[in-house]
């Protein structure tokens, strides 16, 4: 009797050891989730405050009424941004979210929803969805403009993942070859739609890029993507120049100048004259910039100086100790990303959370090829750095997406 006693108590003990090893592990886990959680946060916010820094030296050059009335409005924006990341963040609202996107009927409905909205922003009346440097695809809501395709970009990222994703975490057998032509064809529609019916090829170019981000961390096989991707290289003068001649006259002059710059290195003062400032504003910077708020090409030299070319004051303003920091800052936050792509529970949510990262870093490469001459102007924001709604909105929803992701569907 007193060994089978004994030998309660042993099994017991075992029990009890791996139920506490158990809840060790569990903590171990969510301390690693916790440490990811708030770097991340960490450097959103940073940014964002960057971002808001610049953003009210850029506006300086403004009278005071002025000065309040942008104020204002960007602070609507940073404060319901803030709403929308705490939300997404949640359990409760970003598990619902999160049911409500996947699946072939989101994808499906999404794809059919935006090419009719986009035919209906590009013929509706000018006074609700007006022309913006040449370009459709705003909304007027009141005082605020928002751009439909910028908010457009993570449902995109997230109907793409569950394309790339589809047969692998349900382990039905798809052919990587339906997958691959289901989102060129998804990705095709959208650079066709913006490109030509929204006539804003820069964003479409950005569509295309994410798609192609995302393609190459598939598994799809190399022997597929090579041809494409060098395909793509070699054609891409031509599909640009095809672009540029269907598309307003706008677009076209942008990619002359561009081509004039880049060939010869002739920035015309009045052609390429936002790129010449540009230009100036990094070169006068020097290593440490001339302190926030002593910054020159604010003051009407560069248009779109609190916007598309939020950098260029930045980088006169902090130089290269400041251009450095911010490159810094971008590069570890899409390391950071990538990480929670590579510690998520399924297909789904590594294509998901890559995708953002994607969608983040070849809009930061948009946006400084740019401003110093490598790219054509296309009207691309900095991430978090440029003023804007449309922008910081999307980047605020897919950051908290990617928390959610990290609290809920990560393996440690």
């Amino acid at each position: 009797m007193k060994r089978k006693i004994d030998f309660n108590n042993r099994a017991t003990d075992q029990v009890a050891f791996h139920n506490m090893m158990n809840e060790k592990d569990e903590e171990k886990r969510k301390e690693k989730k916790n440490k990811r959680r708030n770097n991340i946060i960490s450097f959103f916010f940073i940014l964002v405050m960057i971002g808001t820094l610049n953003f009210i030296s850029s506006i300086s050059r403004f009278d005071n009424a002025k000065v309040m009335d942008k104020a204002f409005k960007q602070s609507i924006i940073l404060g319901l941004s803030l709403v929308i990341f705490i939300l997404m963040c949640s359990k409760k609202f970003g598990g619902l979210f999160n049911k409500s996107v996947r699946g072939p009927l989101f994808r499906f409905t999404f794809l059919v929803g935006s090419s009719i909205l986009f035919i209906v922003v590009a013929l509706g009346p000018s006074s609700i969805f007006p022309t913006v440097n040449g370009g459709k695809g705003w909304i007027r809501l009141g005082s605020l403009s928002l751009q439909i395709p910028e908010l457009l970009k993570v449902p995109f990222v997230v109907s793409i993942a569950g394309i790339f994703a589809r047969g692998k975490d349900t382990n039905e057998k798809i052919s990587y070859k339906k997958n691959f032509w289901t989102a060129f064809i998804y990705t095709g529609t959208f650079f066709l739609l913006i490109t030509f019916a929204l006539k804003d090829m820069g964003t479409a170019i950005h569509y295309v890029m994410i798609a192609g981000f995302m393609l190459f961390l598939s598994d799809i096989p190399n022997r597929w993507l090579y041809p494409f991707f060098f395909g793509g290289i070699l054609f891409s003068p031509v599909l640009l120049s095809l672009a540029a001649k269907l598309t307003s006259g706008y677009k076209q002059h942008r990619i002359k100048v561009y081509l004039e710059g880049i060939l010869h290195n002739n920035y015309d003062r009045v052609d390429a004259y936002q790129i010449y400032q540009s230009l100036i504003a990094f070169g006068t910077g020097g290593i440490f910039g001339k302190g926030i708020g002593n910054g020159v090409q604010k003051y009407n030299y560069i248009p779109e100086v609190e916007t598309d070319f939020a950098i260029a004051n930045l980088a006169e303003e902090t130089g290269f100790v400041g251009m450095f920091i911010v490159l810094f800052l971008f590069f570890t936050l899409f390391v950071l990303i990538m990480n929670i792509a590579g510690k998520s529970k399924n297909y789904f949510y590594k294509y998901l959370v890559s995708g953002i990262a994607g969608y983040i870093i070849t809009q930061v490469i948009i946006n400084i090829g740019v401003a110093i001459g490598l790219i054509p102007v296309f009207g691309i924001p900095l991430p978090f750095i440029s003023a804007g709604g449309s922008s910081i909105l999307a980047l605020s929803l897919s950051m908290g997406y990617i928390i959610y992701i990290n609290n809920n569907h990560t393996t440690d």
